[in-house]
């Protein structure tokens, strides 16, 4: 086996790379990351580690395989793939790949991409699911937003919008069309009455 590959037993844990030492330990401090297995390469600190888990307290993250020349979770980036999965709040991204960058020990960037690249959220107040497809979806928790870029298409309850771009604002759960690069693609609405209108509009006039 060549020196320059350095293979870990299973379950690895990403812990010794990520977790600061007792003395540097604040209240603030919530995150953790794990493999199955681990192999790298020593010229370049390439890691691959497969079975891919992180979690920041905020954001977790999981997938097949994660790639990266970093000893840390700050100032890095890490590429997925495999069954990507980002999931926060209500929100839940999958994917095919992703590159996410890190700062500070939390994911504050993504882009994620696959044939297509599926999100959900859900909307409390009205009790209705959001569902969203397109080529690639970036997130950006420091706007608190993600954006839907190719064959985009949004499923709001019962309703869905199409086109070649939507940003949808993860806070304030509303919606808007992006500026997309050579898109030819109008915005198509499909809008489906709900039950208590369709009753309405059966219903004869009364005198």
């Amino acid at each position: 086996m060549s020196r320059s590959i350095l293979n870990a037993s299973k379950f690895f844990a990403l812990l010794m790379l990520v977790m600061p030492a007792a003395s540097q330990e604040t209240e603030n401090v919530s995150f953790e990351g794990a493999c199955e297995s681990l192999s790298g390469n020593a010229r370049s600190d390439e890691k691959v580690c497969v079975g891919f888990a992180f979690s920041d307290g905020a954001n977790e993250l999981s997938a097949g395989l994660a790639a990266t020349n970093a000893n840390d979770f700050d100032g890095s980036l890490w590429r997925l793939s495999q069954q990507v999965r980002l999931a926060f709040n209500t929100t839940e991204i999958l994917a095919e790949e992703a590159l996410f960058e890190f700062e500070a020990d939390e994911v504050v960037f993504g882009e994620l991409s696959g044939n297509p690249v599926v999100m959900s959220d859900y909307i409390e107040e009205r009790e209705a699911s959001v569902s969203g497809t397109a080529q690639s979806i970036s997130y950006d928790r420091r706007n608190g937003t993600v954006r839907l870029t190719g064959q985009a298409t949004l499923r709001i309850g019962e309703n869905e919008v199409m086109g070649c771009e939507w940003i949808y604002s993860l806070t304030d759960k509303t919606y808007q069309t992006g500026e997309a690069e050579e898109c030819n693609e109008g915005i198509r609405i499909l809008l489906t009455p709900t039950e208590e209108s369709d009753d309405l509009e059966r219903q004869p006039d009364t005198p």
